[in-house]
Order: C-alpha cells, then sequence, then structure tokens
C-alpha cells in the first residue's frame, strides 16, 4: 500500500503547489504549459495504444469496446455523475457559492488521468504483491500534472486524490486474491494497456482544447480487456 499513499500525497501536495502558483503564473504561460502537456499525454496514449495491439483480434475487441462502452456510458451518464461529485465537493467547501465550472472541470480532468489505464491496474496489482516501482514512478508523473491541472482550473484537482486512493487502494488490497493471475494473463494486460492508452489520448485532445471528448462516458469500455480472461 506504500505505492498507492505515496501516489495519493503526491497529488495531494503538488496540487497545493499549484495553487501557490496559480497567482504568478500569467494566461500565456498556462496557456503554453497546458499545451505542452496535452501534447505529451496525447503521445503517450498513442504509445500505449499502438504498441500493445498485435493481432487482427485485439484490434476488433478495442473497437467493440468502445462502440459498446461509448453507448452505455452515455446512457448512463457517467460524466454527469462525475460532475455531480464535483459540484457536491464543491459545496462542502464554498457552502455559500454555487459550483464553478473550472471546479469540476479540474476534479474531472484530474480523476480521468489519474484513474485511467493499465498503470494504474498493474501498479496497484504489483503495489499490493510488494512491488511499489510502478505507482512511485506514477506518483512523480501525476505529481507533475496535478500542479499544471491546479494552475488552470484551481482546488478541484486536489480532491481527484480521493477517487485515487479509493481505486487504487481497492485494488491493491484485492491483489492478494486475483493479482497472481492476472499479471499472468498477457493478452489481458496488452488489451488494457491499449484501451488505455486512447483514454489518454482523449485526455490528451481535451487538454489540448481540440474538441471535448466525453472521456467519462466512455468508460465502461475498460471491460472489454476482459475478453482474453474468458475466452
Amino acid at each position: 500500500m506504500l505505492g498507492v499513499l505515496v501516489n495519493t500525497a503526491s497529488i495531494i501536495v503538488c496540487s497545493l503547489l499549484g495553487l501557490l502558483l496559480k497567482k504568478v503564473i500569467t494566461e500565456k504561460i498556462e496557456t503554453v504549459v497546458m499545451q505542452a502537456l496535452g501534447i505529451c499525454v496525447f503521445l503517450i496514449g498513442v504509445s500505449d495504444a499502438v504498441s500493445n495491439l498485435s493481432s487482427t483480434t485485439q484490434f476488433l475487441v478495442l473497437i467493440v469496446s468502445f462502440a459498446l462502452g461509448a453507448l452505455i456510458g452515455t446512457l448512463l451518464n457517467i460524466e454527469n455523475l462525475f460532475n455531480k461529485a464535483g459540484g457536491v465537493l464543491e459545496k462542502l467547501i464554498n457552502k455559500n457559492g454555487n459550483p464553478s465550472t473550472d471546479f469540476k472541470e479540474g476534479f474531472v480532468q484530474a480523476t480521468m488521468i489519474f484513474c485511467i489505464g493499465a498503470m494504474v491496474i498493474y501498479g496497484s496489482l504489483s503495489a499490493g504483491l510488494g512491488d511499489n516501482k510502478t505507482l512511485l514512478i506514477k506518483a512523480v508523473l501525476d505529481g507533475t500534472v496535478a500542479l499544471l491541472l491546479t494552475v488552470k482550473y484551481g482546488i478541484g484537482v486536489i480532491f481527484s486524490a480521493i477517487p485515487v486512493l479509493v481505486i487504487q487502494g481497492a485494488i491493491a488490497l484485492l491483489s492478494g486474491l486475483v493479482g497472481d493471475y492476472l499479471m499472468a494473463q498477457t493478452l489481458f494486460k496488452q488489451e488494457l494497456t491499449a484501451i488505455g492508452g486512447v483514454f489518454v489520448m482523449m485526455i490528451g485532445i481535451n487538454l489540448l482544447g481540440i474538441k471535448k471528448m466525453h472521456v467519462a462516458n466512455m468508460l465502461p469500455a475498460i471491460l472489454g480487456a476482459c475478453y482474453f480472461l474468458i475466452f
């Protein structure tokens, strides 16, 4: 669990640092930095997606996963649930004001970045089995992103530490039961990384401001990787 705790702490500490820097960083610098972050995130997603798809079956599973995942997620309106969670959190700390768009956007964007991808599942499973290396690396990456996102969106980013702690902590605790089995499933790990890579690409597009991608509504696509656990 050490990796999970360090990862959570890095988001909180760097978000607080971002709040301090927010007062001195100009809008021009913020825009350029976010563009740089967006393109780096996008390229990481491309690398994860392309390098882990080695067969026609994997491509087909990816396509079907996102088609069905987007349909299910949109019907359930998952993104709205995240927005409502962000609104509730802001009301708790700002009882006299209405939830701001920046607060909710910061919370949702940060949560999507920090909680999506094979690194989350693989790293948490490894941490539960005693190997914290992956989550310690993720802590450095997440801390950097948290700082930059806080400069842009404000305090909402810091609350993304809550789902990070809950999700990664739960996976780490469950790894004692299924960790060894999942870590041995090569095709599952490849498909999971590829699906996560596509999500990261969409997050990069959001950060670049090219088009608003409803990432949260596509979250059910992650379940597509389970195909390789069944067949």
